[in-house]
C-alpha cells in the first residue's frame, strides 16, 4: 500500500466512466480499511481524500465517494482515527463547500456523534453549528433544520450553557409550527422547558415539564422524570396565583405521590408553613443551577420558602407586625418588610403596608368569606334539627349535653370556677367516624369551639385571623380554631398570644360575653396538649325515632308525638365526601377524613350527627325583624351547587331578576386608564363573582354518541342554547355540534361561540355554516400553539377542499401583520344551484389562555371586521375551546357597540349573560382584565379614525391631531419598557444616543457568533401594515458596531436597506460599505463586495454581495444579495413611499431595514407614513393613531407631536396627488429605483420635510 497515491492517480488518468472510477476508488478504499489498526491507515485515507476532491474528478463521483467514505468506512475506525480523518475531509472540501453542501453536513453530523459519545458536548455543538442549513443547491426541509437546531441547543444545555442554547432554540421556534413530526415537537418543548428552568422562569418551566409528562409518545421513565422536574420548578417558583394554579394541577395528578418532591408539594399546596428541616430535605433534589444565590443573599429555595410562608401567614392573620412576621419567617424584620412590599407591588400578595405602625395588613379574600357563610348556613341547618329534637325530647337533650360537658371537664381537669354547664358552649373534636376513635396525628389535630355571646343573631368568625387594629364586631357565633396544622407548635403559641393580646383591647361587655368562651378554649387547648381530647367510652344513645339510612347518607328525625311541629320529618341530606367536604374545606386547614370528618354517616358510625354540635342559636322564638340574616342560608342539599343566586353586598347583584350587574359610566372608565393605580384587583374580584359551575342541563352533550364530538370534557353546550343541526336521515344524533348561541347588543343570537373543528366534527362544522347561512367567521387561534394542535385547517391553501357533500374553494387571501382575511366559496352537492360566500377573519397574535401585551392589534382587527360586516346572519366565533378568547372577543365587540349608543357599559352583566348560554365564557381573570383595558382604549380612540371618503371631502378629523397626540401620550404612560440588554455594561457603548435604546421585548437578537461581541444591537422590530416583510429600525452604526450591523443583516434575512437621510462622516461615523464597485470590505466573518451603484436626484442605489466566511473552514458558506437605497432629496418622499409600497408587495419573507442617524426620527416617520398610506389604500380609512400607537410600543421615541401633526399633512398631500387627480408624471412601474424628474410634491409637504 506504499504506492497508494500512484494507484489513485492512475485511476484518475485512465479516463474511466463515473461508475468505473467510483468502483476503482472503492476497491482501493477497501484495501486501506482492511486492517484499520495499522499506523498508516489515517495517512492513506488523507491521500485518498486528496485524490477524491481533486478538480480532475467529476463532481458526481467526488460526492458519491465522500458520502460512502463517511457512512461505510469511517465507522470501522477508532474514534480518534475517525475524528482525524473527518476533520481533514472538512478541511479539504472547505474551498469547494458550496459544491459539497450535503457532504459537509454529513461529516459534521458524524463528528458530532463522536463528540457526543465522548460527552464532549461543547465540541459537538460547535461542529454542528457549521452545518449548512441554507442550501444554495436545494432547499432543506424544515424538519431537518429544526432537528439540527434542537440538537445544538440540547448539546449546549448538556454543557450547562443555556445562553448559547437559547440562541438556537429561538431559531427552532421559527420552524416548530411547520413540522408535523411529534418527536421533534416533544424535543423542542423539552429544550425550551430546560431553558426556562435555567432562566428561573419556574412557573412556565413547570407547565412545560408537566405537559411533557402527559405525552404518551415519551417513555414512562422519562415522563416521570418530567413530572419530577415540574414539581421542583413549581415549588421554586415565586409565590403567587400562577404558582398556586400550577401547584394545584400537580397535586391533583395521582402520579405526583410517587415523586420524592411530593412531601414538599403537599405542604405548599395546602399552604402550610414550611420548616427549615423540610427545605433541607428538599434541597437534595435540586440541580446545581437551582441552588444559585439571588441578589438578596438567599438561595432560590430559601426565597421560595420565605415567600410561601408569607402567603400562608396571610391566610391566618388579618394583620401582623414586621417584627412578628420576621420571627415567623426566620428572617430580619427589615427583610420581611422588603419581601412583602415587593410581593404586594407585583400583585402576588393582597394587602398593604402601614409603615407608621410597622404593620402588614392582608386583604380579606372572598374564599374566606364564603367559608364563613357556609359555616353559618350549616349551623342554621343543624339548629333546625336541634329545635325539633329539643321540642319533643327536652329531658333527653339535657341529660345528653350534661354528659358531654362532664366528659369535657374530666378531660381538661381545669380549676376554673366557671362551670361549663352554665355556658352555651360545646366543642367539636376531630373524630374518625368509621373507627370511632380520635386521630393520632397531632400535627393535624384541632378543635373548634362555638360560643354564643348575645341574641342579636349576627355571625362573625373570630381568631381565624388576628384583628390587631380594629376591635371585633359584636358577634353571635365565635369560632375558635385552637390548633392550626399550618403552624409549628412555637408559631401556634405565638398566634394564640397574638389573639389573646387582641382580646385585651375589647370592651368590658365583650370581656364578659367571651369569658366562658375563652375558658372552654383554654380547657380544650390543655386537653390537646395532654393528648386527652374527649372520646366517649361508649356511643351516646340516639334520640327516640332517629333513623340513619347508610345507603342514602341521610339522617332523619321523626318525632313520635309532636303537636308543635306540623312537619312529619326533618331531613338532613349529605353527599358524603364528594359534596360536604369541599364545602367545609377551609383554605388553611387540612380536611382529610382523619382530621375533619364529613357530615356523612357510614355503617360503622353509631354517633349521631347532631351530637357533635351544641345549640348554636338561642332557642327563643325570633321575630321577623331578627330572622333575616345578611348572608343567605343555603339549603343543606344545595351546598354543592353553584352560588349564582347569592346576595353580594357591593351592589353588583340585582335581586329582582337574579342578575349580576355592575354598570359603569364611560366617563369613569376613561379615568381608570390614566390613573396611577388601575383597579386591577377590583376587576379580578369582580370576576370571582361570576358562576364557574354549570348553570343548566347539558343532556345532549353527555349522550355517549356525542361525547366524542367534544374537544374538551368540561366544555359542552347547554341544551337550551345549543345550535341544533338538521338531523341526517341515517343518524339520529347528527343534530349535535359543540356550539352555542350568544346574544349581542340589541340582537338575539347574534353570535355563535363554537369549539374549533376536529377531523370528527369538520362535516358538522360546514353543515352548521350552510344551514345558518353564516357569512362571517372570526377565528382567534392558530392551528398550532406551543406544539399543540388547536384547530384543523378547514380551508384549502389553494384550489379546492372536499368535505363530504361540501366543496370549499379559496377565492382570496390577504395577509396583514396580525391577521389574515380569507374569502371562501362553499358549494353543496345536495343543493347545486346555491353558493355561499364566507369571509374568515383569522387573528394570529393571541396566545392560548393568555392576553396580548397591547390592545391595539385586536381593536384594529375588530375595526376591520366591523367595516365589512353586514348584520344579516349570525357571526361564528371560535378559538380552540370556544370559551376563553372567543368569549373575550364577543364581549369586546358587543360592549363597544353598546358604547356607541349608551353612556354606560356593564362587563359583569354581559359576561354573566354569556355564561348563562355557554360555560366558562372569558376563561381566566387575566382575560377579564384585558377585556377592560381593551374596552377603555377602544372607547377612548373611537373617534380617532375617519373614512377616506369623508377625509377627502371635509379634510377634517373627528378628533383633532393635537387631541389625538395627547391621548397617545397618556396611553404611552401606561406602557413599561425593560432595557436590560441595552443597559448591560457590555452594550452601553453601542448606543449612539443614550436616551434612544432598544427595549428587550422588541429588539432583534444577533445569532452569528463572533468573538468579543454580544447579541445586542440598537435596533427594534416594527410591523409593516402587511404581514411580511417586517421592518427592522436601527441607528446608523458606530465605527465599532459595523460588524453587529452586518450580523443583523445576515441573521435576520434582510434584503433591502433604506438609508433615510444623508450621512456625514466623523470620528464616530464611517461608511459601513465599500466605496467603489468591485471593492471589498471585511467585518469579522463577513465580506461585503459592491456589485453596482447608480444615483439620481432622489436616490442612490447600491447593490452588495454579502458573503459569510466559515471560520473553521475559511470557505464561503453562504452568499446573499443586498440592495441599499439612500435618500438624497427628501422632497421626493411621497414618490419614494409610493414606489416602496409597491415593491414591498413582491417580497417573500424578507425583512427591510429602515435606518437613520439616531434610529428614531426619520425611521419612525417613514414607517408611520408607509403603514398609514398602505392601510388607507386597503381599508379606505385614515387612521394614523393606531399606526403610531403600535410603532411606539416598540420604541417610545418614535413620532413627536410636530411629526404627528405633519403626518396628516403628508397623508392629505398623498391623497391629492395619487388618489384624487392624475399626475403629469409617474415614475417607472418596472423598478423601485426612481428616475430623475422635475415632479416634486406639494409645498406644504416640503415644509414638513424641512421641519423634520
Amino acid at each position: 500500500m506504499a504506492n497508494i497515491a500512484e494507484q489513485l492517480q492512475q485511476a484518475v488518468n485512465k479516463g474511466l466512466s463515473h461508475k468505473e472510477l467510483i468502483d476503482k476508488f472503492k476497491s482501493i478504499l477497501d484495501e486501506i480499511i482492511k486492517d484499520p489498526k495499522q499506523p498508516q491507515t489515517v495517512d492513506y485515507l488523507k491521500k485518498f481524500l486528496d485524490a477524491v476532491v481533486d478538480d480532475k474528478i467529476v463532481l458526481v463521483a467526488s460526492r458519491q465517494l465522500l458520502t460512502d467514505l463517511c457512512t461505510s468506512y469511517l465507522t470501522r475506525l477508532s474514534s480518534e482515527q475517525a475524528k482525524e480523518v473527518a476533520l481533514y475531509a472538512l478541511e479539504r472540501i472547505a474551498a469547494r463547500a458550496i459544491s459539497f453542501e450535503d457532504q459537509v453536513g454529513l461529516y459534521r453530523n458524524f463528528l458530532a456523534d463522536i463528540y457526543e459519545r465522548e460527552e464532549n458536548w461543547r465540541e459537538a455543538a460547535k461542529v454542528l453549528c457549521g452545518a449548512p442549513l441554507e442550501s444554495a443547491q436545494k432547499p432543506l426541509s424544515s424538519d431537518y433544520k429544526l432537528k439540527t437546531y434542537l440538537r445544538i441547543a440540547r448539546l449546549y444545555l448538556e454543557d450547562d450553557d443555556p445562553v448559547q442554547a437559547e440562541v438556537f432554540i429561538n431559531r427552532a421556534s421559527l420552524l416548530q409550527n411547520e413540522t408535523r413530526d411529534e418527536e421533534l415537537q416533544i424535543l423542542y418543548r423539552a429544550c425550551y422547558a430546560r431553558i426556562l428552568d435555567y432562566k428561573r422562569k419556574f412557573v412556565e418551566a413547570a407547565q412545560r415539564y408537566n405537559e411533557l409528562s402527559l405525552k404518551s409518545i415519551v417513555s414512562g421513565e422519562e415522563r416521570m422524570k418530567a413530572l419530577d422536574n415540574a414539581l421542583i420548578c413549581a415549588i421554586l417558583a415565586p409565590a403567587g396565583p400562577h404558582r398556586s394554579r400550577m401547584l394545584g394541577t400537580l397535586f391533583k395528578d395521582e402520579r405526583s405521590q410517587r415523586s420524592p418532591a411530593h412531601s414538599m408539594l403537599n405542604k405548599m399546596y395546602l399552604e402550610r408553613i414550611i420548616s427549615p428541616h423540610d427545605a433541607k430535605q428538599f434541597e437534595s433534589l435540586l440541580s446545581e443551577h437551582q441552588k444559585a444565590t439571588t441578589p438578596d443573599g438567599y438561595t432560590i429555595l430559601q426565597r421560595a420558602v420565605i415567600e410561601h410562608n408569607l402567603v400562608a401567614v396571610s391566610k391566618i392573620y388579618t394583620n401582623i407586625t414586621f417584627a412578628e412576621l420576621g420571627g415567623l419567617l426566620g428572617i430580619p424584620s427589615e427583610k420581611s418588610e422588603k419581601i412583602a412590599s415587593q410581593m404586594i407591588s407585583e400583585g402576588r400578595l393582597s394587602g398593604f403596608v402601614d409603615q407608621i405602625e410597622s404593620v402588614l395588613h392582608f386583604q380579606a379574600s372572598e374564599q374566606l368569606a364564603q367559608w364563613d357563610r357556609r359555616i353559618e348556613s350549616f349551623c342554621v341547618q343543624v339548629n333546625q334539627v336541634l329545635d325539633k329534637i329539643q321540642a319533643v325530647h327536652p329531658d333527653w337533650c339535657q341529660k345528653t349535653m350534661a354528659l358531654v360537658e362532664a366528659k369535657i371537664n374530666a378531660a381538661t381537669n381545669d380549676d376554673d370556677d366557671t362551670p361549663i354547664a352554665e355556658t352555651n358552649t360545646t366543642t367539636v373534636k376531630p373524630m374518625d367516624i368509621n373507627n370511632n376513635h380520635t386521630t393520632n396525628n397531632d400535627n393535624n389535630r384541632r378543635s373548634v369551639t362555638v360560643s354564643i355571646t348575645d341574641d342579636k343573631h349576627q355571625y362573625q368568625p373570630l381568631s381565624r385571623r388576628s384583628e390587631r387594629i380594629q376591635p371585633p364586631m359584636n358577634t353571635t357565633t365565635l369560632v375558635q380554631y385552637t390548633s392550626n396544622p399550618s403552624l409549628s407548635d412555637q408559631q401556634e403559641q405565638n398566634r394564640q398570644h397574638h389573639h389573646h393580646h387582641h382580646h385585651q383591647q375589647t370592651t368590658n361587655d365583650e370581656e364578659a360575653s367571651t369569658y366562658s368562651f375563652r375558658n372552654v378554649t383554654k380547657k380544650l387547648q390543655h386537653a390537646k396538649s395532654s393528648g386527652e381530647l374527649y372520646q366517649p367510652s361508649a356511643p351516646l344513645p340516639l334520640p327516640p325515632m332517629t333513623k340513619i339510612n347508610n345507603d342514602e347518607n341521610e339522617i332523619k328525625y321523626q318525632p313520635q308525638h309532636s303537636s308543635e311541629s306540623p312537619q312529619s320529618s326533618t331531613s338532613i341530606r349529605t353527599r358524603a365526601a364528594t359534596t360536604v367536604v369541599p364545602i367545609l374545606t377551609h383554605p388553611t386547614i387540612n380536611t382529610s377524613d382523619e382530621t375533619f370528618n364529613s357530615i356523612s354517616t357510614s355503617s360503622s358510625n353509631k354517633i349521631p350527627l347532631w351530637k357533635r354540635f351544641k345549640k348554636i342559636i338561642a332557642p327563643n322564638k325570633r321575630s321577623k325583624e331578627n330572622s333575616s340574616i345578611k348572608v343567605p342560608t343555603l339549603q343543606f342539599n344545595e351546598l354543592s351547587t353553584n352560588e349564582t343566586n347569592r346576595t353580594v353586598t357591593d351592589g353588583v347583584i340585582n335581586n329582582n331578576n337574579n342578575l349580576l350587574q355592575n354598570p359603569l359610566k364611560l366617563s369613569e372608565l376613561r379615568t381608570w386608564l390614566f390613573s396611577k393605580s388601575f383597579p386591577e384587583q377590583r376587576i379580578r374580584d369582580e370576576y370571582e363573582k361570576l358562576p364557574t359551575e354549570p348553570l343548566h342541563s347539558k343532556t345532549f352533550a353527555f349522550r355517549p354518541e356525542n361525547k366524542l364530538k367534544n374537544r374538551f370534557n368540561a366544555i359542552e353546550p347547554y341544551d337550551h342554547s345549543r345550535v341544533v343541526l338538521k338531523t341526517l336521515s341515517n343518524d339520529p344524533s347528527s343534530d349535535y355540534i359543540n356550539a352555542s348561541y350568544i346574544d349581542g347588543y340589541r340582537a338575539s343570537k347574534l353570535y355563535i361561540a363554537a369549539q374549533a373543528p376536529t377531523d370528527t366534527t369538520l362535516y358538522d362544522f360546514y353543515r352548521m355554516i350552510w344551514q345558518l347561512r353564516i357569512q362571517t367567521i372570526i377565528m382567534v387561534t392558530r392551528l398550532f400553539e406551543d406544539g399543540k394542535h388547536k384547530c384543523i385547517q378547514y380551508w384549502p391553501d389553494e384550489g379546492e377542499k372536499r368535505v363530504n357533500d361540501f366543496k370549499i374553494r379559496i377565492d382570496n387571501e390577504e395577509k396583514y401583520a396580525d391577521y389574515t382575511i380569507r374569502k371562501l366559496i362553499i358549494y353543496n352537492q345536495s343543493e347545486p344551484s346555491d353558493v355561499l360566500q364566507v369571509k374568515q377573519y383569522h387573528f394570529l397574535s393571541w396566545p392560548d389562555h393568555g392576553c396580548l401585551s397591547l390592545c391595539t392589534p385586536l381593536l384594529d382587527f375588530r375595526q376591520r371586521f366591523r367595516a365589512d360586516y353586514k348584520p344579516t346572519n349570525p357571526i361564528l366565533v371560535h378559538c380552540s375551546a370556544g370559551v376563553g378568547r372567543s368569549g373575550t372577543f364577543i364581549a369586546l365587540d358587543s360592549l363597544l357597540e353598546r358604547a356607541k349608543h349608551q353612556d354606560t357599559i356593564d362587563v359583569l352583566e354581559f359576561t354573566y349573560r354569556m355564561r348563562q348560554n355557554r360555560v366558562y365564557m372569558i376563561q381566566t381573570a387575566d382575560q377579564y382584565v384585558f377585556l377592560y383595558r381593551t374596552l377603555i382604549e377602544g372607547i377612548l380612540t373611537m373617534d380617532a379614525s375617519i373614512s377616506l371618503q369623508e377625509f377627502m371631502t371635509t379634510r377634517k378629523l373627528h378628533m383633532d391631531a393635537k387631541s389625538q397626540y395627547k391621548l397617545l401620550e397618556q396611553l404611552q404612560s401606561t406602557v413599561e419598557f425593560s432595557y436590560q440588554g441595552a443597559l448591560d455594561p457590555a452594550n452601553v457603548h453601542k448606543n449612539r444616543v443614550e436616551t434612544i435604546l432598544a427595549p428587550d421585548n422588541s429588539r432583534p437578537y444577533l445569532m452569528t457568533q463572533v468573538e468579543k461581541t454580544t447579541d445586542y444591537i440598537n435596533a427594534v422590530f416594527v410591523n409593516s401594515y402587511r404581514q411580511t416583510p417586517n421592518y427592522i429600525v436601527t441607528q446608523y452604526p458606530l465605527s465599532h458596531t459595523c460588524i453587529d450591523f452586518w450580523r443583523l443583516v445576515y441573521d435576520h434575512n434582510v434584503s433591502i436597506i433604506m438609508l433615510l437621510e444623508p450621512i456625514l462622516r466623523d470620528s464616530k461615523t464611517i461608511y459601513y460599505w465599500p466605496t467603489g464597485v468591485g471593492h471589498v470590505i471585511s467585518y469579522g466573518p463577513f465580506d461585503i463586495v459592491m456589485m453596482s451603484q447608480k444615483e439620481d436626484e432622489q436616490l442612490i442605489e447600491r447593490v452588495f454581495e454579502l458573503k459569510y466566511i466559515n471560520k473553521n473552514t475559511f470557505a464561503t458558506d453562504r452568499t446573499r444579495t443586498i440592495r441599499q437605497f439612500q435618500i438624497k432629496d427628501s422632497s421626493y418622499l411621497l414618490i419614494i413611499v409610493k414606489r416602496f409600497l409597491k415593491e414591498m408587495r413582491t417580497f417573500n419573507g424578507q425583512n427591510v431595514i429602515l435606518q437613520c442617524l439616531n434610529g428614531a426620527t426619520w425611521s419612525g416617520y417613514f414607517a408611520a407614513l408607509c403603514n398609514s398610506i398602505d392601510k388607507m389604500q386597503t381599508e379606505q380609512i385614515v387612521d394614523p393613531f393606531k399606526i403610531v400607537r403600535l410603532l411606539r410600543f416598540t420604541r417610545p421615541q418614535f413620532i413627536d407631536q410636530d411629526q404627528y401633526e405633519n403626518l396628516f399633512v403628508s397623508i392629505r398631500d398623498y391623497v391629492q396627488q395619487y388618489m384624487s387627480a392624475t399626475l403629469t408624471h409617474r415614475p417607472s412601474e418596472n423598478s423601485f429605483y426612481v428616475e430623475p424628474s422635475g415632479e416634486h410634491q406639494s409645498t406644504t409637504t416640503n415644509r414638513v420635510i424641512q421641519r423634520l
